[in-house]
Parts: structure tokens; sequence; C-alpha cells
């Protein structure tokens, strides 16, 4: 992980989360459609985050989380500094704007059995997704890729950090638990973890890694203009797997992987840029999270307070840019304060470890 991967991975990360943003912010209901084209991008831009999150655990793994205890810490205070807010924010905005514009979240919000309770404790412990349950968190959509990825964080944190004995056992049982499509996509999980290792372990050449990086950028290109034009090719994913895009999935992830490691064997040709423009990607970075999970709660409540129609600028600047503005804010007080939650698991682990301590 050097500096300029580094930076690399943060830019896309924030380049990938905006995909998503402005992907749902081409609903005909908030803005009329006009982002249209981005909107099919959105899984896309997931299948990068699952490959970007296996690359960071492991190098975090390899680096800093040394113990069991570190890695608990680091993964509940990254996730939950953002995601419990998520939860509390989705069920606020999401009463408010149904009792003013009930019309708006038909359709969205879906409690099912147990009612609103159960799904709050549901997501709260990322159990919307096993068993293709798709247990829906009112508008907050973008939540569902949580309850795969913090699986991920499951199973391989038994895979390194569990008695060798009960390692095997504890990963089938956790696949088990989770069920067929959150297992179908732990590859991707793992493609990102494998890349990590790989460039960790193996030094490119300058040829070898411009070939590759400029390589996954043509391929993805001329996979995007074919599906344009003929639809997508790999469209061979039984529909009772709830992910058609699973396919496309593993094209995006294997180009994607191929990238990071041509971006790892050129920093000379990449430094100079990512250097000088350190800071504001650290910064833009640091609110990734934030604009992922919150922005379409906020937007959505937004659109219940606009009084024009959603083709009027007007309505597209008061979405957008307030939905953006919000969500910047909202990762002042979330995301950027992981050290503060880090601080407070860390606590509740040590009073756990004194409390099952023998004497």
């Amino acid at each position: 992980m050097t500096r300029e991967v580094s930076l690399y991975l943060d830019a896309v990360r924030f380049l990938a989360a905006m995909t998503v943003f402005l992907g749902h912010m081409s609903r005909h209901s908030f803005t009329g459609g006009f982002l249209w084209p981005l909107l099919g991008f959105g899984a896309e831009a997931v299948t990068i985050f699952f490959v970007i999150s296996g690359f960071v655990i492991g190098y975090a793994t390899d680096r800093r989380e040394a113990s069991a205890s570190s890695y608990i810490v680091a993964r509940a205070a990254r996730i939950y500094s953002v995601a419990l807010p998520a939860l509390v924010l989705t069920f606020l905005l999401d009463a408010i704007g149904r009792s003013l514009r009930p019309d708006l979240y038909a359709g969205w919000w879906e409690p099912g059995p147990g009612g609103q309770p159960w799904q709050f404790v549901s997501s709260l412990l990322f159990l919307n997704e096993l068993w293709f349950s798709q247990l829906r968190l009112g508008s907050n959509v973008p939540y569902w890729s949580l309850c795969f990825e913090v699986w991920y964080y499951v199973i391989f944190g038994i895979a390194v950090f569990a008695p060798a004995r009960w390692r095997l056992p504890g990963i089938a049982a956790v696949l088990v638990l989770v069920g067929p499509l959150i297992a179908a996509m732990f590859p991707l999980w793992l493609l990102g973890l494998g890349t990590y290792r790989f460039c960790a372990r193996r030094e490119l050449g300058r040829v070898a890694g411009t070939l590759l990086y400029l390589g996954s950028l043509a391929g993805w290109v001329a996979y995007e203009i074919w599906s344009r034009r003929y639809g997508r090719p790999l469209t061979l994913i039984p529909p009772s797997m709830g992910r058609p895009e699973l396919a496309l999935d593993y094209v995006v992830a294997g180009l994607f992987a191929m990238h990071l490691v041509g971006v790892r064997a050129i920093p000379g040709l990449l430094g100079p840029v990512l250097n000088r423009l350190a800071r504001p990607i650290r910064w833009s970075a640091g609110a990734t999270f934030a604009i992922y999970l919150f922005h379409l709660p906020v937007a959505q409540f937004l659109a219940t307070l606009v009084p024009w129609p959603p083709d009027f600028w007007a309505t597209r600047l008061f979405i957008i840019g307030g939905t953006l503005a919000i969500v910047l804010a909202l990762a002042e007080v979330t995301e950027r304060r992981k050290e503060v939650w880090r601080r407070g698991f860390s606590a509740l682990l040590r009073q756990g470890q004194r409390a099952i301590r023998p004497g």
C-alpha cells in the first residue's frame, strides 16, 4: 500500500460513491430523470466497493490489526460510526416524509413481519439479506450492501484469528447462515484481498503495469459500449438468485483488480498528480461512507418539501445540492469521528473481557 495506491483508492472510492449518489438523483421523482445515463453504473460502483474493501482489509490486517480484538474494534468503529446514524436518520426522515407526502413513499416502506422495531434490529445486526430475505430499510436502498460486507468481515476474521481447528467449521457455519447470494458475491471481496496479497509480494515492471492499467480501462470501456448497443452479454444468472447483475459483477471486479495491480506498478506516472491533489482526495474520501449511506433518505425527504415539478432546475438544484450539503455535514459528526467510536468499542471490549475472565 504505497502512498500513491492509497490516494488512488481514496479517489476511486469517492468517485464510486458519487456515481451511486448521482445515479439515484436521476430518478424521475427527484429530478425528472435528467441524469439517467448514470443510473446503470450503480451496481458496478458497489462491486468496486467490495474489491476495495478486501484490498484494504488485507493491508490493515497485515500492518495494524494483528489481533482479534484490534480487528473487531476497527471494523465495528468503521461500520457503526455511519450505520447506526443512518438507521436513525432513515427512520426519522421517512416517518416525517410519509406524514407530509405519503404518495412519494408508496412502495418504499415495507416493515414486514415484526414491524418497524424488528426492521431496526435486523438492520442493526445486518440480517436483512440472509437467504434472499431482502428486508428493505425504508428509503435507504444502499444499506443492502452492508448486510453483505459485514459478513465478509466476519468470515475473514474467523479465517485469520480463530483457533485453527475452528476455522473451517466456523466459515462453513457462517456461509450456511447467510445463504447462497451473499456467498456467491464473497469471491468479489476475496478478489480484492488476493489483489492486495499479489501487490504486496510481487513487483511488476512499468511496462507490464502500464499495459494492465490501460488495458483494464479499455476492456471496461469496450464492455460498456457493447452493452449499450447489444445489451448485457452475461445475463445467465437465475432470477431466483436475486441479483441478475452477478455475472457483470465478476467482469467488473476482474477488470478492476487488474487495474489496481497496474496502478501499483506505475507510481511514477500517477504520483505527481495524486500527491498534488492529496489533501482534497483525503478530505473527499473521508465522507465516502456517509455519502453512500445517507444520500437517499435525505433526498427522498427533500423531495417532500419541493413546491416545483421534478424537471424544474430549481428542484434539481435544491435536491442535489441540498442532499450533498447535508450528507457532507453529517460526515463531520459520523464518519470523520471514527476514533471516538474506536475508543468506545475498545472500552466495551475490555469490559467484556474482564467480565468473562476467570477469577
